[in-house]
């Protein structure tokens, strides 16, 4: 534990990981600068650089781990292709081509994967993405990709406009909005990342210089500066000075920089080596790393970076045979019974609350159409559902073999919107006196039904269903337990939206 001083410089073991993610395939997500003096003026560690696109031999090489992918992968007519060279004496990604429409198109993306190996990358210590751009004054995305997006057409989203000179543009994680699945974006599994020209038809020309991951200093503490030598510079503290050495209360022990949960007292224990020692950490939220001095094991905040110690193992001290040395300095305390400020588990749980719903009232383009214009509803995926086939196609879907109907899933914030506001609306946009089959659209594909979730949910849609046959309907609508949704091919996403139109069969009209 015991380190006077130590002087914190670029290591090369680093520099061959880069080689190898290069080898690999990866953009780059390794390019961390190790500055000490940048991260101390900041109080917070530097940006983690993707990419800058240069040939430097200190960050990947331009082109490595990066693709060039259209609509074309699924019947599209989008054209482009990926460059790299010097615009305006700065190394740049060049995205270029055409947009269409036809055939179901409508995207074309230059797209890399973040972890080595093909593994997920970890950004959950940053606030979001951040690029410099020039384009042609059109809008454009970035797309990203964790484990959870694991079909073609499913994405986190963040669009951005461009102008004709550069602009450094940040994108906080919290403005990535899912496409055709329900989970938030998990920024501690990332797979890929995309630049992404889509939605319209048009000539797409933008050009990308340095894009990395960036932090947000606010959410760090302001550091004193001895406090600054320990947690940024990985100092230590001399041997039986720290407030907690012999600290024995209950609580929690948290992250000076972050706030974030750290140790339980019940892991706390007395090892006479002059600073706290815990022989176990709150799952997750403790790094092991080697230290720079090729020997010990150093310790950090999972979410921060910030330095706490190091770890030994095998002193047969406790029955976990292991000891986090620890940095009074590094650490915070929370009595028993009071929140922690601010963890990352308290961020979280201050999220709006979500909710799900399913409807089936014919084609599916129709019922999002209505129901994604409700306030308060976070996203709809429009998909197939109610029957027997597992991924099942559109092509398959339209035998009327499969028994799955054309449904949507809307995500919805509770305390903006509720259930019977949504099912009122879907009785109000389609004729549910139809059995399977919906204006022009015959088949049971094209039914009427509600998957409800809960017991609740089909409580108030029994209720709604009873009050219209008490008002002369003669209701066709099915009330069935939802089953397995499978989110339908990316065309079919948001159709209404990017084509302009309007429903032909699902018109409005006021009944409750």
């Amino acid at each position: 534990m015991e380190k006077r001083r130590h002087i914190r410089v670029l290591r090369w073991p680093v520099f061959i990981i880069l080689l190898l993610v290069i080898v690999g395939g990866s953009i780059g997500a390794l390019s961390r600068s190790r500055n000490t003096s940048s991260a101390s003026a900041a109080g917070s560690p530097s940006p983690l650089l993707i990419d800058d696109f240069s040939t430097n031999r200190s960050t990947p090489k331009a082109g490595k781990g990066w693709e060039f992918v259209s609509d074309r992968v699924m019947g599209g007519m989008s054209v482009g292709r990926i460059e790299y060279g010097m615009v305006d004496g700065r190394s740049c990604l060049r995205l270029v081509g055409s947009v269409l429409l036809e055939n179901n198109g409508g995207f074309i993306q230059a797209r890399g994967t973040l972890g080595p190996g093909g593994r997920n990358f970890n950004a959950h210590a940053y606030k979001g993405i951040k690029l410099s751009v020039k384009g042609n004054r059109q809008t454009y995305a970035i797309h990203l990709g964790t484990r959870d997006t694991r079909l073609p057409w499913q994405f986190y989203e963040a669009p951005f406009s461009t102008d004709e000179s550069w602009q450094e543009i940040q994108i906080p994680f919290e403005t990535f909005k899912p496409n055709s699945l329900r989970k938030p974006l998990n920024t501690k599994a990332l797979t890929t990342l995309a630049v992404v020209a889509k939605g319209k038809k048009f000539d797409a020309d933008i050009r990308v210089d340095n894009i990395a991951f960036y932090k947000d200093t606010t959410m760090y503490k302001k550091l004193t500066p001895e406090e600054e030598r320990v947690i940024l510079n990985k100092g230590t503290e001399r041997p039986f000075t720290g407030k907690y050495v012999n600290h024995s209360a209950d609580g929690t022990y948290t992250c000076k920089q972050c706030g974030a949960k750290l140790f339980d007292s019940s892991s706390k224990f007395h090892s006479n080596c002059g600073w706290p020692s815990f022989d176990d950490q709150i799952k997750g939220t403790v790094k092991m790393q080697p230290d720079a001095d090729g020997v010990r094991t150093e310790i950090v905040c999972a979410n921060c970076g910030g330095h706490l110690g190091h770890v030994f193992k095998g002193e047969r001290l406790t029955s976990k045979n292991t000891r986090y040395c620890v940095n009074s300095i590094s650490m915070d305390f929370v009595p028993e019974g009071q929140d922690p400020f601010p963890t990352a588990s308290s961020a979280e749980s201050e999220k709006p609350k979500q909710e799900r719903a399913i409807f089936a009232s014919g084609c599916f383009w129709g019922t999002e159409y209505h129901l994604q214009k409700v306030p308060g509803v976070i996203s709809t995926t429009v998909g197939y559902t109610g029957g027997r086939t597992k991924n099942p196609t559109y092509k398959q879907v339209c035998t009327d073999k499969t028994g799955h109907a054309e449904a949507v899933e809307v995500v919805y914030d509770p305390s903006k919107t509720n259930y019977e506001q949504l099912a009122r609306l879907f009785f109000e946009t389609h004729d549910f006196t139809q059995l399977n089959r919906q204006g022009p659209d015959v088949g049971k594909q094209y039914r009427s039904a509600v998957f409800y979730l809960d017991e609740k949910q089909k409580d108030v849609a029994a209720g709604l269903i009873a009050t219209l046959k008490k008002k002369g309907f003669d209701v066709k609508t099915e009330l069935t337990p939802a089953s397995k949704f499978w989110p339908a091919e990316l065309y079919h996403q948001d159709y209404y939206k990017k084509n302009g139109k309007t429903p032909y069969c699902h018109i409005y009209r006021k009944i409750f």
